[in-house]
């Protein structure tokens, strides 16, 4: 009862959420790829491992703002108890956490659906599964006296191992029941040798992601819910970023291939875990028994310690990331400083064009104005000729006025003579 309503509860909370959203009173998730899907899709996304780190992940810079807060590691409870890790990321504004579940299984899938459990059971149920990756082509199935030696397990291991041929789990040593205790008797130097590290298959090293408060989310939150909680991590020196995350689980995917006695869902998640605890400080809390690596609570193989490689791996990768971004920004630096150049250069031809237009407008000015000087200078001379043309006709019409007016001096002279003249003759006759 206590599971279903965890559930039901789960799911309230979900549409108090959305509810929350649509009226405008919660901040709506941010949609980064790889780490934050749209909170409204109905599935979680679901990728291999390598192709999300390096087509959503690696190039990414908003990943390196998003932090692990905790992980997880789960084992199921039926089966083999497969193991996984879950991984809580919180948003850069620290508002929103996503869960991520990373995990690994075999790549070969069996016709039998009973087969195909285990492998399924490296991918929660309701996944949207990414293209799993090629089977080596020169692995093969198990032969028929490794399939005796699966065999040979008592019911609680053989029936889940025999049947999942490509899970995640150590098949080995058999496994027999004594009043209730559970009792494994050493079969390494016949049955181990018998299932030789030619089992191995190519991984199918996959990640799971939703928003937390989602739908999606909601059926990772079941996934998990079935599963038994082994223990937690946690980082309170320094956290790590999705970004740093996605580079250690794929470094470790690349570590090793998988096989069934070796490098399994258990040694993927021992050794991403040991990393984290090694790289970031991650102190681990709820530790249950040591159930960790084990069927059943039995240990069939040791489980190989892979956690200093993958550290060392992880700052390889880191280091060449770094200095990939470093060249890259050295390289847009450049860029930027030659965009920068031909700006100040063609800012500078600007100034140049404007410089030499305004030469241009100032001598059309100057010669606008001598032009207007000159046309002035034309009309006062034309103004002065005219007035000197006035003035000389005004002079010779006063010329010819006063030679009128001698003239006709001279004439009534010359005619007051004449009468003076006649009356000098009258005078002399009488």
């Amino acid at each position: 009862m206590a599971p279903r309503m965890k559930i039901m509860f789960r799911q309230l909370l979900i549409l108090f959420q959305r509810f929350l959203r649509m009226l405008g009173m919660a901040p709506e998730p941010p949609v980064i790829e790889g780490v934050f899907p749209d909170c409204r899709a109905d599935l979680y996304e679901s990728m291999d491992i390598r192709p999300w780190y390096r087509n959503c992940i690696r190039n990414n810079p908003v990943t390196s703002d998003c932090f692990v807060v905790e992980v997880v590691w789960y084992k199921e409870r039926n089966g083999v108890q497969h193991e996984f890790l879950r991984f809580n990321i919180i948003s850069p504004d620290k508002e929103h956490t996503s869960v991520l579940l990373a995990d690994r299984s075999g790549s070969a899938h069996n016709q039998n659906k009973d087969a195909t459990r285990a492998t399924d059971a490296s991918v929660p149920t309701n996944m949207v599964a990414g293209p799993a990756t090629p089977q080596d082509p020169i692995a093969s199935p198990l032969t028929q006296p490794e399939s005796a030696v699966i065999g040979s397990a008592s019911p609680d291991v053989a029936d889940s191992a025999s049947s999942s041929a490509d899970e995640s789990s150590p098949p080995t040593g058999t496994v027999t029941k004594t009043n209730g205790k559970t009792k494994q008797l050493d079969r390494r130097s016949s049955g181990i040798s018998s299932i030789s590290h030619s089992l191995c298959r190519g991984a199918r090293d996959g990640v799971s992601f939703a928003v937390q408060n989602s739908k999606a989310g909601g059926q990772l939150e079941t996934e998990c819910g079935k599963a038994r909680r082994v223990c937690t991590l946690t980082f309170p020196e320094r956290r790590p970023s999705a970004n740093e995350l996605g580079t250690l689980l794929c470094v470790t995917s690349e570590l090793e291939p998988y096989t069934i006695n070796g490098t399994q869902c258990y040694w993927f998640c021992g050794t991403v875990f040991e990393a984290l605890k090694s790289i970031f400080g991650g102190v681990e809390h709820d530790i249950a028994n040591n159930r960790k690596g084990t069927t059943h609570g039995v240990r069939l193989v040791p489980r190989k310690n892979s956690g200093v490689e993958a550290k060392n791996n992880y700052e390889i990768a880191r280091a060449a990331l770094a200095q990939e971004i470093e060249q890259k920004r050295r390289a847009e630096r450049q860029r930027e400083e030659e965009r920068q150049r031909e700006r100040e250069e063609h800012r500078a031809a600007q100034e140049r064009a404007r410089a030499a237009e305004e030469e241009r407008q100032k001598a059309e000015e100057e010669r606008q104005k001598a032009e207007e000087r000159a046309r002035a200078a034309e009309e006062e001379r034309q103004r002065e000729r005219q007035a000197a043309e006035e003035a000389a006709k005004r002079e010779r019409e006063q010329r010819q006025a006063a030679e009128e007016r001698a003239r006709a001096a001279e004439e009534a002279n010359a005619k007051l003579l004449q009468e003076l003249e006649a009356l000098r003759a009258r005078a002399g006759t009488s």
